[in-house]
């Protein structure tokens, strides 16, 4: 049961972050297109920047998400095990 969570751990951390890689060119193209729009466009300047926001957003939503259960999967310690000793 153990090794089935540590796998499920593993899997949710790797899509997370595949999620994140996947994301990060458009998230960089947003936030590059937005700055460049401040000085001459204030309507595109606002369209790139919602963009920006709702794919930060999403990204760290997901990694919360990720870490939740990376955290909530962890091994428990047993009842009457005795701790390991420390070097």
């Amino acid at each position: 049961m153990q090794r089935l969570r540590n796998i499920v751990r593993w899997i949710f951390l790797a899509l997370a972050l595949l999620y994140v890689a996947w994301g990060a060119p458009e998230l960089i193209h947003n936030f590059s297109e937005w700055r460049g729009a401040v000085p001459g466009d204030p309507v595109a300047a606002a369209f790139w920047r919602s963009a920006f926001y709702s794919d930060a957003t999403s990204t760290l939503i997901v990694l919360a998400v990720a870490l939740l259960i990376w955290r909530g999967l962890r091994p428990r310690k047993r009842i009457g095990s005795e701790p390991s000793p420390q070097i």
